[in-house]
């Protein structure tokens, strides 16, 4: 699978814009706030359906206009394919693949897999539970249709409850409808710890092997999943007892306190946090050995190598840690951003020069 072209609309700060990528590593290069990185969002809004920068879908649209359209032309197996992302301020977005629209913007998912290394991929060590469950949850929507359903339902499931959860506590309702969710949640959540443990087992020996190539054997990796169950009991009964247990705290709290929404994911290098206790430097390291993880588990689970999305990174990593990442990039596709076009020159081969300014592509030449 490669992407091959995109083309923005009254996206961000691009007004009617083609970008052609090469089937290795693409350059985009520029001075700051020429759009560089607004690509690298569109092309990962067309991977995972959500924005890397912001929730807010209004913010993507051009200053002035009322609506964007962005398209990616990609080949997989040896086919010309697309997918469409439309968006009008008021409406929802609206999806179409090979033409064909789609109910939900979730069918994108793992049609064209991405990861993300960007300066904000550096939350997902240092920041908070939440960043890290985001990270997985990605992950596992982009190769199980299987987890994307249940976590749909689940999140579903927690909104419903939290609304009961309140009436309850205003008196207008009985306690007996508690039940019926609490068994919900727990069977949907369940299927959710399992499958991001066993995704946590196999990034922690992605990861392990990983760290002792960047720092030459000195760091060793171990992950660990945090979450309210009890490890001696069946996941789903150990679920369903706690929240039996505390049905008043969450009503007191008019929220649901226990399960895969509220579980941590922590990341240990030498046995310590890496949120509390690692260096810059070793955290961006951490930050990189995650991606490449990724990478590589999407690829196995998936049989489709991602793109990967370097956005601005080449400057926070020191020498040794950027010819380790070039020597990963190998011949996979890569859509790299940077101010500073000349260091890529005799270090990787066969790369696309794109250069950007105020949202147009000034030059385009191969090297």
């Amino acid at each position: 699978m490669k992407i091959k072209k995109i083309h923005l609309i009254n996206f961000r700060n691009y007004v009617n814009q083609e970008i052609v990528f090469s089937d290795n590593v693409s350059l985009i290069y520029g001075e700051n706030a020429q759009g560089k990185t607004n690509i690298i969002e569109a092309l990962y809004l067309l991977s995972t359906g959500k924005s890397h920068r912001t929730g807010n879908t209004n913010e993507l649209i051009r200053y002035g206009e009322s609506f964007f359209d962005i398209r990616l032309e990609y080949e997989d197996n040896n086919y010309l394919q697309n997918i469409e992302i439309k968006y009008e301020k008021g409406n929802r977005k609206r999806l179409l693949i090979n033409e064909v629209k789609k109910d939900r913007i979730s069918d994108l998912l793992g049609v064209v897999p991405s990861v993300l290394f960007s300066p904000e991929s550096l939350s997902c060590i240092k920041g908070s539970p939440r960043e890290r469950r985001k990270i997985i949850d990605i992950v596992l929507c982009q190769v199980s249709r299987k987890y994307l359903y249940n976590l749909q339902k689940y999140n579903k499931i927690v909104r419903n409850k939290n609304v009961l959860l309140k009436e309850i506590k205003k008196k207008r309702h009985q306690t007996q409808q508690l039940d019926v969710w609490n068994e919900s949640q727990a069977m949907t959540g369940a299927v959710i710890i399992e499958e991001r443990k066993l995704l946590i087992q196999s990034l922690e020996k992605r990861m392990k092997r990983l760290m002792h190539g960047i720092s030459e054997g000195r760091e060793d990796v171990t992950l660990r999943y945090k979450s309210f169950f009890d490890e001696d009991k069946n996941i789903f009964n150990s679920l369903l007892d706690m929240m039996n247990e505390n049905k008043n705290r969450e009503i007191e709290n008019e929220i649901s306190l226990f399960g895969p929404h509220r579980d941590e994911i922590e990341i240990l290098l030498n046995n310590r946090n890496s949120r509390l206790y690692c260096s810059q430097g070793q955290q961006r390291s951490l930050a990189l050995a995650l991606n490449i993880a990724i990478m590589e588990e999407i690829k196995d689970r998936s049989g489709k190598v991602p793109v990967l999305l370097l956005d601005d990174v080449m400057s926070e990593l020191d020498e040794k840690r950027r010819n380790y990442l070039y020597e990963i990039i190998g011949d996979k596709q890569a859509v790299i951003t940077s101010t500073d076009k000349t260091q890529f020159r005799m270090t990787v081969g066969g790369i696309s020069y794109i250069r950007i300014k105020n949202g147009t592509v000034i030059s385009d030449s191969n090297v």
